[in-house]
């Protein structure tokens, strides 16, 4: 009996599962294939790297593959439900290598590329736009200019150090003073250090502030400047001292860019700038002169004002003095007021 019951129980309990199942499989249905299954390989056909042409065939290729799309999702012979869809998709699981060709009929996409394949893309990119620019010919003349100021420094150096290098007798002179003196004589009045003429002094401050024995010098024009870019441009087409000529110039506008300087050393950037400044002068006085003509114009019809507010003011004050005086009462005794003398001579 107890068997027979237990038979009956797993008996309506997979029928119980067979109608879950049946029903969930009919709400999968009920939903589109495009929003219940992900995607498996969200490709970025427009992704950065790709070039202009490149690009474009991308995108007219998604654009034909929308549109087959759309055909085959509207053609009801080979529309499919969301159940055939997974379980397709369950299949190709199982089996990847009867797999190979999409259902379109279309070779599976392009493996992924790898890290050392896009840093080998990267580094010949670089190469290659450095041979455009001519970047090792710039290194190669920066690295040759610092070379010849290091070169210059230790000169310089040792001529100073062999300068230093004075006679202790010959430093106190002939004025035949002491040994005991001598030391207070040198922390009173110390010697001169001697400076080579050729010795040049960097121009980079490392303390805040400007020092209190110099004076700072005026900046030269535009048009100083451009003769002298001209004239460093014509010395710098010279065959024989062209290179010398270069490459000091390059290290004295490197320690300049250096402290913070401005190097204006192109002809081309100068006349535009002298173009500009002259453009803005033009512009400037012709704002200035329209200025002066206006408040000249103001103050001229200012003045009119005035002149008209005084002569009716002088007119008013005109009109009243009359008006009193002929208000005003004669005296008794009188018609009014004397137009004459009574008593005519004759």
């Amino acid at each position: 009996m107890y068997l027979a019951m237990d038979a009956t129980q797993e008996f309506d309990l997979k029928d119980a599962v067979h109608s879950h199942a049946v029903f969930f499989d009919r709400l999968v249905e009920m939903i589109p294939a495009n929003i219940y299954v992900p995607k498996e390989n969200p490709t970025d056909q427009w992704a950065h790297g790709m070039s202009k042409k490149a690009r474009a065939e991308s995108k007219r290729k998604t654009k034909l593959n929308l549109k087959k799309a759309k055909r085959a999702r509207l053609d009801p012979e080979s529309a499919r439900t969301t159940l055939e869809v997974i379980n397709q998709q369950e299949k190709t699981k199982e089996n990847p290598s009867e797999n190979a060709v999409t259902t379109g009929g279309e070779p599976n996409k392009p493996r992924t590329v790898t890290y050392e394949e896009l840093r080998d893309r990267l580094h010949k990119r670089i190469e290659m736009l450095r041979a455009k620019r001519h970047a090792d010919q710039a290194a190669s003349t920066a690295k040759s200019a610092k070379e010849w100021q290091n070169q210059k420094k230790s000169d310089s150096l040792k001529r100073n150090r062999k300068s230093k290098a004075v006679d202790p007798e010959a430093a106190d002179g002939e004025t035949g003073l002491s040994a005991a003196k001598r030391p207070k004589l040198e922390t009173k009045q110390p010697a001169p250090a001697v400076v080579e003429e050729e010795l040049e002094f960097s121009r980079v401050k490392m303390g805040i502030g400007a020092s209190p024995g110099l004076v700072k010098k005026k900046k030269p024009s535009k048009e100083k400047l451009l003769a002298q870019a001209s004239a460093l441009q014509k010395e710098m087409q010279d065959p024989e001292k062209g290179q010398e000529v270069a490459l000091k110039h390059a290290w004295g506008a490197a320690v300049s860019r250096a402290a913070g300087e401005k190097v204006l050393d192109d002809p081309k950037l100068l006349k535009k700038s002298i173009k500009r400044e002259e453009g803005h002068q033009k512009k400037s006085a012709k704002k200035w002169q329209e200025r002066k003509e206006m408040e000249k114009k103001i103050l001229q019809k200012k003045q009119e004002t005035r002149k008209e507010h005084i002569q009716q003011r002088a007119t008013e004050k005109k009109e009243r003095s009359i008006a009193k005086r002929e208000k005003k009462l004669a005296r008794p005794g009188f018609e009014g007021r004397k137009q004459g003398f009574i008593n005519r001579g004759d």
